[in-house]
């Protein structure tokens, strides 16, 4: 996870930021912004994760964390949802730090709407019905666990 340019990179990296201000753009919680802050421990990060009914456990490392979530989201689509999900949380930090927008949960979401429409293209076809349904449903509703969807789809 230490590939990404987080401000915590970029600080070891000896980069001078504004402010020396090395704190994570989308809270004010004033803490440093690590992978693990910025994607699993920041508020608005849980947001994101909690809308979609992902649920972390922080004492794991990293890989064995991916794994527990994957288990407790029990769909197919576990790895479409954390990417992109990810890709989100990430647009809406560099948004800000680049282009001074505020972070949204609602931009965040429509974001994950439409990267999701895109990404369906490239699951296969008995299966992106049932993405693009759950996308459909997630648009016009409040999100329910998707394995609450999928219980409901297969009886």
């Amino acid at each position: 996870m230490d590939r990404l340019n987080t401000r915590n990179i970029l600080k070891r990296k000896k980069h001078k930021l504004e402010g020396n201000n090395y704190n994570c753009a989308l809270c004010n919680h004033n803490v440093e912004e690590t992978a693990l802050h910025l994607f699993f421990t920041c508020p608005f990060s849980q947001a994101c994760w909690q809308h979609l009914g992902v649920q972390w456990n922080l004492a794991m490392d990293f890989f064995h964390m991916l794994l527990h979530a994957k288990e407790g989201f029990s769909n197919p689509f576990f790895m479409e949802v954390f990417i992109i999900s990810a890709w989100q949380i990430w647009k809406q930090r560099n948004n800000f730090i680049f282009s001074r927008g505020q972070p949204s949960f609602l931009a965040w979401k429509t974001g994950f709407i439409d990267e999701a429409r895109l990404r369906a293209h490239g699951i296969s076809e008995n299966k992106r019905t049932l993405f693009l349904s759950w996308i459909d449903l997630y648009i016009h509703f409040e999100l329910k666990p998707m394995a609450e969807m999928f219980c409901t789809v297969r009886n």
